[in-house]
């Protein structure tokens, strides 16, 4: 499996949620097949930048460009390039479901085959029982699962929220190292993080502002991806 990287460049950009202003001013560049993390701290707009990239939440100011697609005006493309693997809250795995179904739920909504399921749990180097419940596995094993199936339909791009939520430093540094492996396939993968992983990334440092849970902007935009 080999993916055409998605590159962004934006500048100025600033988002609104219900309560105002969650982000402002915002410069970026993302290199196609690169590992980019949004840090900061609760509440400083990490996953509504991340719903920003993927096309599930309007700008308000500045000039986006996803791939060569202008955002807001280009949302649905982007969209299907820029795919979601969790976005918390609301865009998570469901925690009672077995693997099995989750794999289903997952082909059946992207298309996906089998065999290119396979392809994506064998990137993150997971195997797991597919009899268990998705909340049975380890913290770390359920956001590979999601890591997987987002990366399955080989998109230009995947955004991983809160990667480090929940983990044991163990389990951070297994989900860090996936996801550089996905970068190497070419798929932009753009994580966001309370702190920075070890190593060579591209940061984009948020700094702490107005709290704001989109939870009504990701059931939406999820409802209009399907």
């Amino acid at each position: 499996m080999y993916v055409l990287g998605a590159g962004i460049l934006a500048h100025g950009i600033a988002a609104k949620g219900p309560e105002g202003v969650v982000f402002a001013n915002l410069d970026l560049r993302v290199e196609p097949g690169s590992l980019t993390v949004v840090t900061g701290p609760s509440g400083s707009g990490r996953t509504s930048l991340l719903l920003v990239l993927c096309g599930r939440l309007r700008i308000i100011t500045g000039e986006l460009d996803v791939d060569g697609f202008p955002l807001p005006r280009k949302a649905r493309k982007v969209r299907k390039l820029i795919r979601p693997a969790r976005l918390r809250p609301g865009c998570e795995l469901e925690q009672r479901h077995r693997v099995r179904e989750a794999i289903t739920e997952r082909r059946l909504i992207s298309g996906t085959n089998k065999a290119s399921i396979e392809l994506g749990l064998e990137l993150v180097g997971l195997d797991v029982d597919r009899s268990l419940l998705v909340g049975e596995l380890p913290a770390e094993e359920q956001l590979l699962l999601a890591v997987a199936l987002a990366a399955a339909p080989a998109p230009a791009g995947i955004v991983v929220d809160d990667v480090d939520a929940g983990l044991t430093q163990s389990g951070r540094a297994r989900v860090w190292a996936a996801l550089r492996e996905v970068t190497r396939i070419g798929m932009t993968v753009i994580a966001s993080s309370t702190d920075r992983p070890p190593g060579d990334v591209n940061v984009v440092r948020l700094p702490a502002g107005r709290f704001y849970e989109p939870t009504a902007e990701i059931e939406l935009a999820e409802k209009a991806a399907r």
